[in-house]
């Protein structure tokens, strides 16, 4: 098996276009099933470790910029993150164990594209955008629309997701997993919730939904039921009641439908009590 280590970004383009059989190792984490799993037929790593620009965290006055090859480790311990996105510190501080979190990226969990992937819905309720670039030119999109167009939009074998852009619009944020154990589990359900309210009128709320379907997605309709309402209606009935359908409708016909139909509201509320630094349950 050859290992190339590029040291920029456009050397590493050069070489996904020129050995299209080849997989990119970030963290590691999943790669090492595929290795184990794809032995005979994987001739070809791309190490993407020693890339600078893929490690960095950027600022302005409107988006923070997140490097593709930041480790969930950093994401828990940066101040930035914390302060606009306390979804994504929640997230990444209750990913996997201590060990996997020093090296699984952000960059990794979403080109993954599994299921119950811990960061998708975050980044889905924060409306961040992805940019994947090739040789052949650079593709801003939502996150949210690359998974709902999945096979059209999936990345391909010379492109590499270089960094996420997140507008710093919401002023708050929140996260909470469902999960048979507590750090070390795979998602059961989870939900992200983000919202900007001012004088306890909700002006933007947008909630996702992982590990109930395909792929996470977000609950467009809860923004007609909440938009500009008091911060008391969260947890209405009528909330409530699109959750559940919204979840059900997605898995309908699964032996786990009725339980996550119920699972995903006591998740939202956590999330909402997360975002909203209340103890307890809100309701």
């Amino acid at each position: 098996m050859e290992i190339y280590k590029p040291k920029t970004l456009d050397e590493a383009k050069i070489l996904l276009f020129n050995n299209e059989n080849s997989k990119i190792l970030a963290g590691g984490t999943d790669l090492i099933i595929s290795i184990r799993k794809e032995s005979d037929l994987l001739t070809k790593i791309i190490d993407i470790s020693k890339i600078h620009e893929l490690y960095l965290i950027e600022e302005d006055e409107n988006f923070i910029c997140l490097g593709s090859m930041i480790t969930f480790a950093e994401l828990e311990e940066n101040i930035k993150v914390r302060k606009y996105f306390n979804v994504l510190y929640e997230c990444s501080k209750h990913m996997g164990s201590p060990q996997i979190r020093n090296v699984a990226t952000i960059g990794g969990n979403v080109i993954n594209a599994a299921p119950a992937a811990d960061s998708i819905p975050c980044l889905i309720s924060l409306d961040s955008e992805m940019i994947i670039e090739s040789i052949n030119g650079t593709r801003k999109i939502k996150v949210e629309t690359y998974f709902k167009n999945y096979e059209k939009e999936k990345i391909k074998f010379d492109e590499i997701l270089t960094k996420f852009i997140i507008p710093k619009k919401n002023n708050y944020s929140g996260y909470y997993k469902l999960g048979k154990r507590n750090s070390l589990a795979i998602a059961r359900i989870n939900v992200a919730v983000s919202l900007n309210i001012q004088d306890d009128i909700i002006k933007n709320i947008s909630v996702a939904v992982g590990a109930a379907g395909r792929f996470p997605f977000k609950i467009t309709q809860l923004e007609n039921l909440l938009l500009n309402k008091n911060k008391a209606n969260l947890l209405d009935n009528d909330v409530l009641n699109e959750l559940e359908n919204s979840v059900y409708n997605s898995i309908k016909g699964r032996s786990t439908a009725e339980f996550k139909k119920e699972a995903v509201k006591g998740a939202y509320k956590h999330a909402i009590n997360n975002a909203l630094g209340i103890e307890g349950v809100f309701n």
